[in-house]
């Protein structure tokens, strides 16, 4: 039996400080902390989803080969998707920006959570199509 080698922790973790996110102005939070994956390449990054009046904000967990935090502005969000992951699992979601980057997100309740950005925004009064199958 081979034992993998143990990766060195970061500074931000040996100091037992994680990356905290600002709120801004008259910012407030929709929901937080919920358990998602982001697809970044290869990888499937395993982190926490926080969704605020402005913005969704993914915190990779320290363990990640990735742990680069995503900020994504409500405002720049055209669409959200639904998606199946391994083309047969309801549990995915796909974001598209107007910019034309998309990021996959596995996401458990999906429905809530798409519906969440979708009310957020409307809030905002942004528009952003909801894409069901």
């Amino acid at each position: 039996m081979k034992c993998l080698p143990i990766r060195e922790k970061t500074n931000r973790m040996s100091e037992g400080k994680k990356e905290a996110m600002e709120l801004r102005g008259n910012e407030s939070i929709v929901q937080e902390n919920i358990a998602a994956n982001l697809f970044r390449g290869m990888e499937g990054v395993g982190g926490r989803l926080m969704i605020t009046s402005e913005r969704l904000y993914f915190q990779p967990h320290s363990l990640n080969i990735q742990t680069q935090p995503l900020e994504l502005n409500l405002k720049d969000i055209a669409a959200v998707e639904k998606r199946n992951t391994l083309f047969v699992i309801p549990n995915g979601m796909k974001i598209k920006m107007h910019n034309g980057q998309e990021h996959k997100f596995v996401v458990w309740k999906r429905a809530e959570i798409i519906g969440m950005i979708q009310d957020t925004k409307m809030k905002q009064k942004m528009t952003v199509i909801i894409k069901t199958r």
